[in-house]
């Protein structure tokens, strides 16, 4: 045994180069062709304990899979190369290899993370969070591949301290020349995720009064009632006060009508209940509370004040509704014999002896 355990060794002697080639040749090749095996069996059992839901599960697995199977493969290399060929270079270039496929592997679960919470938010306007959710995953990724340059740098024996102090006082003049894009970022992130509205919803705002066609980070697109496309900066919109008229269940009717001051008070109380009986029994208005009362005695005439609510919250139904009741309320005036009025100016004549 002892003679055969001799005789092995001086073989390994005689022949050691030759082995170490073959025995990291060996290793090499066993990790290309297990590599995808390996690389899943070892994420399945991190997405196991990672996460309770399965259909979390696969999306993990295929983030990861292709930059773990490189890093196997490295691993696998790098065995190789050091059984034939002790180097500092080596070690060094197996460090920086290492830190880019780490980089490319959590880019890729960034990406797949804020995509899956794209899809559980189903109640969320698709187009506004798949603009937040592209800007937040590239600025990560840029923030990541930022800091792997960096190491790559400290590794390569450079001194970074410099080049984040550049890059600092780079990245301050750069915010200070631009507030108001940055400005319009935030704002961009605080429509996305308080949702103040979502694009197709009619909204109104202290200048502008339209439809959402359009948000991103930066801007908002409406498009208004006489069909111009209007770009406001998200900034403006966080500060103005914002009406979304989609939102509402139920939209005002105040209108306001004139009879002469020749009207007697019973005419008067008979036009009131007329209106307030045929509101009443118009299916495109809200029950209650319907007001018609005598509001103000103005120059020229009595008005009516006629006050209720229309289920039509769209701004074209709305309008059409409110056309059809003012049509309405002029017959019903005119039926029981009243007067509009109208400004008119009395002259009276003196008559001097």
């Amino acid at each position: 045994m002892n003679e055969l355990i001799k005789t092995l060794k001086d073989f390994y002697k005689e022949n050691s180069h030759m082995l170490n080639v073959a025995f990291g040749a060996v290793i090499f090749l066993v990790v290309l062709l297990i590599r995808n095996k390996l690389s899943k069996a070892v994420l399945g059992v991190i997405a196991r304990i990672s996460y309770k839901d399965e259909a979390k599960r696969n999306p993990f697995v295929e983030a990861l899979k292709k930059p773990l199977s490189m890093l196997f493969v490295l691993c696998g290399l790098f065995g190789a190369l050091m059984l034939n060929v002790q180097s500092a270079a080596i070690v060094k270039g197996f460090k920086i290899l290492t830190i880019l496929i780490i980089c490319w592997g959590i880019t890729n679960f960034v990406s797949n993370m804020f995509s899956s919470s794209l899809s559980e938010n189903k109640d969320s306007d698709d187009r506004i969070n798949l603009t937040a959710v592209n800007f937040i995953s590239k600025l990560f990724k840029i923030l990541i591949i930022a800091l792997a340059v960096m190491m790559v740098i400290s590794e390569l024996g450079y001194n970074i301290n410099g080049l984040i102090t550049g890059l600092g006082v780079g990245g301050l003049a750069i915010s200070l020349a631009a507030q108001d894009a940055v400005s319009n970022l935030i704002s961009g992130f605080i429509i996305v995720f308080d949702k103040p509205f979502k694009v197709g919803d009619f909204v109104q705002t202290k200048e502008i009064m339209g439809t959402v066609t359009e948000v991103s980070m930066r801007t908002t697109k409406i498009r208004t009632l006489d069909d111009s496309l209007v770009t406001v900066p998200n900034s403006k919109l966080t500060q103005d006060a914002i009406v979304n008229i989609s939102k509402i269940e139920k939209r005002l009717i105040d209108t306001e009508i004139g009879l002469i001051y020749s009207t007697d008070n019973e005419l008067i109380n008979k036009c009131k209940n007329d209106i307030v009986e045929y509101l009443k029994n118009n299916e495109l208005i809200v029950p209650a509370p319907i007001r018609v009362e005598v509001t103000k005695l103005d120059d020229f005439s009595i008005n009516l004040g006629v006050f209720c609510y229309t289920i039509k919250t769209d701004i074209h139904e709305f309008y059409a509704v409110l056309s059809d009741v003012n049509l309405n309320i002029k017959d019903i005036v005119e039926r029981n014999g009243a007067e509009f009025a109208f400004p008119t100016n009395s002259i009276y004549i003196e008559n001097q002896k």
